[in-house]
């Protein structure tokens, strides 16, 4: 038995070290695999205690939208992304049921919604500064401007053209969030470098841009952010914050004063991984897509002190994924929406079973908490104030949630807050 067992163990060990240093073997990443830490969750007491505020969350439009990912509001009327790429404005009459309009698309048409490469991926959405446009951010389609007079669309930053980097030039692979300045600068970041089933195990290579569409100028403002995500600019748009969703954190960049060009940790620690970020006056709405605890910790964090067993680990992955890229050559495009769908299961089963929205004042402050054990709200990628309501998106639901405002406020804010 103690034979068979080192037998086991000397052939594991052989074809481990094979996979490891194989060369030319996939994948090849963008940054060397090398080691760092992600800063454990914060306990969730103070500003943080558990409460029920998201318990009993209300479902809109169910079976009729369908991954309502970015939430923006104008004259009372809801814009929002759907699965396929399509751009609808959603108005709700006080029921259950609205109207939904659909009135733009970034892809073409497709016959299945996880073709994202043909039908495209709406992350993020911001009203334009210099016209009545919105500036919309497709993860595999790029950044467009929608004309919402005339519902014409243009293509001003394309996922494929040479982006820069600070070290190193490449193309964008998930444009995420995205933010337009009083000035008509748009700020939007791409998620990561490398192909997003490596994610997990590749070093940080997310970006933050600016386009200064004035000059036609591109510049890369971070780099190496780990899953770069939603973005905020201040009141003042002196900096602009981003969300590190794999991190659990937020990150500040200075645009303006003695600091500018630096930037530093703004929050530290979230109790899960944060998505799109909502500004107004006070501070910023931060839904943590996924809620991390003891029991079902941070994978990103676990793996990232460790740079061989992610090479190794990438290496399989490479291997394993190379049969199932034929396979989807062959039948267009139809096994990865299939992996697509088992993935979101997967991270759905594995989530610790608690949604949380955090608030955060301009200090980095964390304020206060929403949170909800009963699963009516889950996976909550998107806050929207308006009216006495909190309108919640998410990524992988079929339909809307709100629930009361907790808040004695009562102001409308979106991904401009001062539109």
């Amino acid at each position: 038995m103690v034979i068979t067992l080192r037998r086991a163990f000397k052939n594991v060990t052989i074809i481990a070290l094979v996979i490891l240093y194989l060369p030319g073997l996939s994948p090849r990443t963008t940054f060397p695999f090398t080691k760092f830490s992600i800063t454990k969750p914060k306990k969730l007491e103070g500003a943080l205690e558990p409460n029920h505020r998201l318990d009993g969350a209300e479902r809109l439009l169910e079976g009729r939208v369908f991954g309502p990912e970015c939430l923006i509001a104008k004259s009372n009327e809801i814009y929002t992304g759907l699965r396929g790429g399509n751009l609808a404005r959603i108005i709700l009459d006080g029921s259950k049921d609205g109207q939904i309009a659909y009135f733009a698309k970034t892809g073409r048409a497709c016959d299945d919604i996880f073709q994202f490469s043909l039908c495209g991926l709406l992350l993020g959405l911001a009203f334009d500064s210099q016209g009545n446009n919105l500036i919309v951010a497709d993860g595999f389609l790029g950044i467009w401007e929608v004309d919402l007079d005339t519902n014409n669309k243009s293509l001003l930053v394309s996922t494929q053209q040479e982006l820069p980097g600070q070290t190193v030039n490449r193309p964008g692979k998930l444009f995420n969030g995205v933010a337009v300045s009083s000035q008509g600068n748009i700020y939007w970041t791409d998620s990561m470098s490398d192909d997003l089933l490596y994610a997990v195990v590749a070093n940080p290579s997310g970006r933050l841009f600016r386009y200064n569409r004035a000059n036609n100028v591109i510049e890369v403002l971070l780099d190496g952010l780990f899953l770069a995500n939603g973005v905020a600019l201040s009141p003042d748009e002196d900096f602009i914050v981003v969300a590190e969703t794999a991190a659990m954190r937020l990150t500040k960049f200075y645009l303006k004063g003695p600091k500018a060009g630096q930037s530093e940790i703004f929050v530290d620690g979230l109790p899960g991984l944060p998505d799109n970020l909502t500004p107004d006056a006070e501070g910023i709405w931060v839904p943590l897509v996924i809620s991390v605890d003891n029991r079902k910790p941070n994978l990103f964090a676990i793996l990232a002190p460790y740079p061989l067993l992610r090479n190794c680990i990438a290496r399989l992955l490479a291997m394993l994924l190379f049969p199932l890229r034929f396979v989807n050559s062959l039948y267009s495009n139809k096994v990865y929406p299939v992996a697509f769908r088992f993935f979101i299961k997967y991270i759905q089963m594995h989530s610790a079973r608690r949604t949380t929205v955090v608030r955060v004042d301009w200090n980095g402050k964390i304020v206060d908490s929403l949170h909800g054990f009963d699963s009516t709200a889950s996976g909550i990628s998107h806050v929207l104030e308006l009216d006495e309501y909190l309108y919640l998106g998410s990524s992988f639901n079929n339909y809307l949630l709100r629930i009361k405002n907790p808040y004695e406020k009562n102001k409308t804010f979106g991904a401009n807050w001062w539109w």
